[in-house]
C-alpha cells in the first residue's frame, strides 16, 4: 500500500450508521479485525484491553444500550434492516474508562479495526455513548471489565452515501444528512490542510 492509497482508505473510513440487516459479518472476519487492532501501540505496552465479538441477537442487544449521532437529534438511529449485524466492544479494566491512557489505547484500537474492516468491504461507526448496563449484557463485569468503545459494523446499506466535503460558513463543523435520489447522503465537512497547520 502506497501513500496515496493509505489516504483514500482512511477517507472512505468514515462513520456509517445505516448497514445492510440482511448481509451479516461472520465471527472470523470480526476476529480478523481484532487480530489487527492487537498490534496497535498502547501505553507503555501494556496491552490492557480486551475484544468482545457481538453478533445475532447480542448485536441487537448491543445497540439497544447505546445512542446514534448526537448532531442528528430526529434521527433515532437505524431502523430493522438498516441495523449493524456485529459488533467489537473495546473493554478495559474496571475503573479504566477515566484513564486517559486507556481510552486513547481503546481509540487507538478502534481506528484500526475500522481502517481493517473498510479494507474488507465493511463500514462502521465507533460509538462511546452507551448506558451501564452494556457490561452486564456482555458479562464485562463478571470479568472485572467495562466498556470504553463500541465499535458498530457491518456492511453498508446501498442507499447510504457519506461524503468528505470542505468545511464552509453556512453549516460548519457539524455533520448532517439529506434525502437525494433516491439515497440517504451523510455529509461530513472537514477543515483544509491549511486551516490545521499552526
Amino acid at each position: 500500500m502506497n501513500e496515496r492509497e493509505l489516504v483514500e482508505l482512511v477517507a472512505a473510513s468514515r462513520s456509517y450508521r445505516r448497514f445492510d440487516e440482511g448481509r451479516p459479518v461472520e465471527e472470523g472476519l470480526l476476529r480478523s479485525l481484532v487480530d489487527a487492532a492487537r498490534l496497535a501501540p498502547t501505553a507503555n505496552n501494556t496491552q490492557l484491553l480486551r475484544f468482545h465479538l457481538s453478533t445475532g441477537a447480542e448485536a441487537l442487544e448491543v445497540m439497544s444500550h447505546h445512542r446514534w449521532a448526537g448532531l442528528l437529534k430526529d434521527w433515532d438511529g437505524p431502523e430493522a434492516g438498516e441495523r449493524p449485524t456485529a459488533y467489537v466492544t473495546i473493554a478495559g479494566p474496571a475503573g479504566t474508562r477515566t484513564n486517559a491512557l486507556r481510552n486513547q489505547d481503546a481509540g487507538i484500537a478502534a481506528q484500526t479495526i475500522m481502517l481493517a474492516a473498510r479494507a474488507a468491504g465493511l463500514v462502521g461507526c465507533m460509538v462511546a455513548s452507551f448506558d451501564a448496563g452494556l457490561a452486564a449484557a456482555l458479562g464485562l463485569d463478571e470479568k472485572d471489565l467495562e466498556p470504553l468503545l463500541v465499535c458498530a459494523l457491518g456492511y453498508p446499506a446501498p442507499d447510504e452515501r457519506v461524503v468528505v466535503e470542505g468545511a464552509g460558513p453556512e453549516r460548519g463543523l457539524a455533520y448532517w444528512r439529506e434525502r437525494r435520489d433516491d439515497a440517504w447522503v451523510h455529509h461530513v465537512p472537514k477543515l483544509g490542510l491549511d486551516d490545521l497547520l499552526v
